[in-house]
């Protein structure tokens, strides 16, 4: 019985991983990957974000320094909009993952009224525009 379960998960995620979903993220991805002026923004975005939450934690939100941080950020997503291929790649993996949380709610919706799940908020799977996302067997690398 669990083997076959397995067997099932594994071509849910074939097909996940053959979608029009996940093309589009892997043709997007590519050519963030050569765009480096959007890929610099991205790793100073990244950077800088992980920086304010760190601060969030130490400092209250209105502190000059999460404030500079906060326009910092800002200013660097105002960059990145200007960047063609940067959105693509922000739409291309917000829909990949909107995929991904769709299939995850389904399957909560119909086990819930036969065992106990909780269904919780929908939530992103945390990747952000770092270049780190799904990893449909490897493929991208």
């Amino acid at each position: 019985m669990t083997e076959d379960l397995m067997t099932k998960a594994d071509a849910i995620a074939d097909m996940i991983c053959q979608s029009e979903a996940a093309r589009q993220y892997w043709k997007a991805r590519e050519k963030m990957e050569r765009h480096e002026e959007a890929q610099a923004l991205f790793e100073s975005l990244k950077l800088k974000t992980n920086n304010r939450l760190g601060l969030a934690h130490a400092l209250p939100e209105d502190h000059p320094k999460v404030q500079q941080l906060q326009a910092e950020i800002q200013e660097i997503e105002e960059q990145l909009y200007e960047i063609p291929v940067a959105m693509q790649y922000k739409q291309a993996q917000a829909e990949l993952n909107e995929l991904l949380q769709g299939v995850m709610h389904l399957l909560l919706v119909r086990l819930s009224d036969k065992v106990p799940v909780e269904l919780g908020p929908k939530q992103g799977c945390g990747k952000g525009p770092d270049g780190q996302g799904c990893t449909c067997g490897g493929q991208g690398h």
